[in-house]
């Protein structure tokens, strides 16, 4: 089944995603990566860096999920809204879109392309995967009341904010609650400059690794179990 683009998502105007859909699914629901761009990007560009280019088949180890590509809203820079260093409160607009995202891809019906065969996705094996700025978002579901909907994360060249982590268990601390562990991928080049920490203190890529190094370790340490 080709990319179905530009799915216009229900009760908005604006909010788009474009959706790949297994040709030949084993059952009528699938799994589902739900794949954030980054900055500047857009979601034809993701899509292909993830192999989903037709007429190219989609690559072998994907075929069986619903690839899920949102947009960030095109008025706001190509750009996904999430707590960062400076904000005086906890961001929530793209976050109520991915609650709607998810609410469509697991109960709207997809055509495979094969006579009457649909299929939607399974909402207990639901994924999130970022580039950059969309891996920002991704730890941002990660330190949000979504978290529970996802069964992993996978973030690229995004290192965890700690603003994220703080504001999620400020919001926590006032019920006693604290985060779950969740199963996470974290990739990062030591020489990407376009980091935090580097890009605002002139800081050289071995300071880069060791932050990067230095807030995964204090974030796994801080979780349960």
């Amino acid at each position: 089944m080709p990319l179905i683009r530009g799915q216009v998502l229900s009760g908005t105007t604006d909010r788009t995603y474009h959706i790949q859909v297994p040709a030949t699914p084993p059952q009528a629901t699938v799994p589902a990566i739900v794949v954030f761009h980054g900055g500047g990007q857009d979601v034809t560009e993701i899509a292909r860096r993830w192999g989903v280019d037709p007429p190219n088949p989609v690559p072998t180890p994907l075929e069986n999920y619903l690839l899920v590509f949102p947009e960030a809203d095109r008025r706001l820079s190509d750009e996904w809204v999430h707590f960062q260093s400076g904000d005086s409160g906890f961001p929530t607009y793209d976050l109520e879109f991915v609650e709607a995202l998810l609410a469509e891809i697991t109960t709207r019906l997809y055509p495979t392309g094969s006579a009457g065969v649909d299929v939607t996705a399974d909402p207990d094996l639901v994924y999130a995967a970022g580039f950059s700025n969309g891996g920002g978002m991704v730890w941002q579901l990660a330190n949000s009341d979504l978290v529970s909907r996802f069964q992993g994360f996978a973030v690229v060249g995004k290192a965890l904010d700690p603003e994220k982590v703080e504001a999620y268990r400020k919001r926590l601390s006032s019920t006693g609650d604290q985060p779950a562990a969740i199963p996470v991928m974290y990739v990062h080049g030591t020489a990407d400059h376009g980091y935090r920490p580097l890009k605002a203190s002139g800081r050289t890529a071995d300071d880069v690794a060791a932050e990067v190094a230095a807030t995964t370790v204090a974030w796994v340490a801080g979780l349960p179990g």
